[in-house]
């Protein structure tokens, strides 16, 4: 038996002891009877607060039911991107150097099929591996929406394994220079993309950042979107994208876009101006994709920048590899407006 699997077994005895169906234990708890459900069958680990909750309904201590419970030793380990690790949360996890490091998946993706790839649940503000967990592999942080497939593949084929961290190009360049990923993928136009030295580069894809706008807004000029005429939603100032409308904006002599609402990926961006019937920064393959009009701004490249020392490390090797490939490029080819030319070509 596994640790989560001796979690609800502890759960369903202290809860059958008391006489409790699955739904008292449920509302003495204020939690959902699915989450009671999952937590028995070994599936889920509650967060903090929902813990301590079902521990007081079964008359016991969280620490008894959870923080004693014969998962593996808690392990320190840091957000890729620096963020502070919430009790509860899921993360994929990885070595640079000596620091272990995480992806903390959000409720979307801890929801998802890579939800089923975690390595572990941060308690007490550390990370406790599940059983037979193994943190290894290359850390890669970027915005690219293909990062996923190529995680998936990677991870399917048992050739290697990455942990892709979506993020800005910005915050990705961030990471790697803190030592806390092993490869970034940034984007821009052609000729701004100048690495530091020491950085093995590698040509991803090509595609056009700019506006994405709902089909109801018959297209509004650049002016309008500036002017604020139209509800915007804009990025992070760490993204490539955000760049771009704010040079844009430079070159029309309009004032400096206020941030306003703004969104964390290219495609929470374009999924909000499709259901507020807005303009979203964004990229041509991801407005495409969800039905929107685009308005391109510039011709951005995609590269992954690796420090020389990490070339040959087992799975940027194999990322590298795969990115020439029918598995990789059919499926990435797929994606409107996402331009394969030169793919895993080293710069």
């Amino acid at each position: 038996m596994d640790a989560m699997q001796e979690i609800g077994r502890r759960v369903r005895e202290d809860r059958l002891a008391l006489g409790l169906k699955q739904v008292e234990l449920a509302e003495r708890a204020d939690v959902s009877r699915a989450l009671i459900g999952a937590l028995e069958h070994g599936r889920h680990m509650p967060a903090a607060d929902a813990a301590i909750r079902v521990a007081r309904a079964l008359n016991t201590s969280v620490e008894r039911l959870f923080d004693n419970s014969g998962l593996a030793p808690a392990v320190a380990a840091i957000g890729v991107l620096g963020e502070r690790l919430l009790d509860g949360a899921l993360v994929r996890a990885a070595w640079v150097e000596t620091a272990m490091v995480v992806r903390v998946l959000d409720a979307v993706a801890a929801l998802s099929p890579i939800g089923a790839l975690a390595d572990g649940v941060v308690f007490g503000g550390q990370v406790r591996l599940f059983s037979g967990a193994a943190p290894r592999g290359a850390v890669i942080a970027g915005c690219d929406p293909v990062l996923g497939i190529a995680e998936g593949l990677l991870e399917r084929s048992g050739d290697a394994r990455i942990v892709g961290v979506p993020t800005t190009s910005g915050r990705a360049l961030d990471a790697l220079k803190a030592g806390r990923s092993h490869g970034a993928l940034v984007h821009g136009p052609a000729q701004g993309l100048k690495p530091p030295p020491g950085i093995q580069r590698w040509h991803l894809a090509r595609w056009r950042s700019g506006v994405a706008t709902h089909p109801r807004l018959s297209r509004p000029s650049l002016e309008a979107l500036l002017a604020d005429e139209v509800p915007m939603i804009q990025r992070d100032p760490s993204a490539a994208s955000q760049q771009a409308f704010q040079r844009a904006a430079k070159k029309l002599g309009a004032p400096r876009p206020s941030l306003g609402t703004t969104s964390g990926s290219h495609f929470d961006a374009a999924r909000s101006a499709l259901e507020h019937r807005a303009a979203a920064v964004t990229i041509e393959p991801i407005a495409v994709a969800v039905g929107l009009d685009f308005h391109e701004l510039e011709v951005h490249d995609v590269e992954l920048w690796v420090p020389k020392h990490w070339t040959r490390l087992p799975g940027i090797r194999e990322f590298v590899e795969l990115l020439g490939t029918s598995r990789f490029q059919d499926r990435a080819g797929a994606l409107p407006a996402y331009d394969l030319t030169s793919t895993g070509a080293a710069r």
